[in-house]
């Protein structure tokens, strides 16, 4: 008699299925699904994007879509169910592991996020945005340090990414470094002068500098763009 196979946590929820014969359905079903989520009809989106994965459990763009609509409807669990399974199939799927490692960081499933996260740091090292959730979560932790060092490479492959230099800038300001934060603040809103938070964030690091007028007219700017 031969021995019953023991299967991994991540294999045993794969949903192995036969790729599809008609290359255009996958396609149609994702644009389909796409217009639902971008509409509102949320529950509408995730049946279809249910039907495509059914259609094509290999689709790696419909398993991470469904799972950040989970993740936006608070559905976190769900939408690690939904990447573990794209994981069981593809192990080294650097993408399906950076967005189970983000929506565990959410859930404060802290130390299953720090693997994944770093374990797509060992696979796809060269990948702009590879730092960012990583950094996210050493924050979240708070291992100023760790998060500050995380932002700066991504800061330095993605100079062109505002949401970059803001997060560096809140967590270099953590850390007190205030001329360091002002300097990425610069950046960010030079970048996205409408980003009410970056102003709101320049007004406490200047407060910190001793420069309160300044403080002040940044404080009023964001007020003005955050009523719009």
């Amino acid at each position: 008699m031969k021995a019953a196979m023991t299967l991994t946590p991540e294999e045993s929820v794969a949903d192995p299925g036969p790729a599809p014969t008609d290359a255009a359905q996958p396609a149609g079903l994702l644009e389909q699904a796409d217009a639902l989520a971008r509409a509102g009809s949320s529950h509408a989106a995730l049946a279809g994007y249910r039907e495509l994965l059914a259609a094509d459990p290999a689709h790696v763009e419909g398993r991470l879509r469904l799972a950040q609509l989970l993740g936006r409807l608070e559905e976190g669990e769900d939408a690690v169910a939904i990447l573990s399974q794209g994981i069981g199939r593809e192990p080294d799927r650097a993408e399906l592991i950076m967005q189970r490692g983000a929506i565990l960081a959410r859930l404060r499933r802290y130390d299953e996020a720090h693997a994944d996260l770093h374990r797509v740091l060992r696979l796809d090292p060269g990948n702009g945005g590879v730092d960012l959730e990583p950094g996210l979560l050493a924050a979240h932790r708070g291992l100023g340090d760790e998060a500050v060092a995380h932002f700066q490479r991504a800061a330095e492959r993605q100079p062109h990414d505002p949401r970059v230099h803001g997060y560096l800038a809140d967590a270099l300001n953590r850390a007190g470094d205030l001329p360091g934060a002002h300097r990425a603040l610069e950046r960010a809103l030079q970048l996205d002068p409408q980003d009410a938070k970056a102003h709101h964030l320049m007004g406490r690091v200047l407060d910190r500098m001793g420069r309160p007028e300044d403080a002040r007219e940044m404080y009023h700017r964001a007020r003005e763009l955050g009523a719009r």
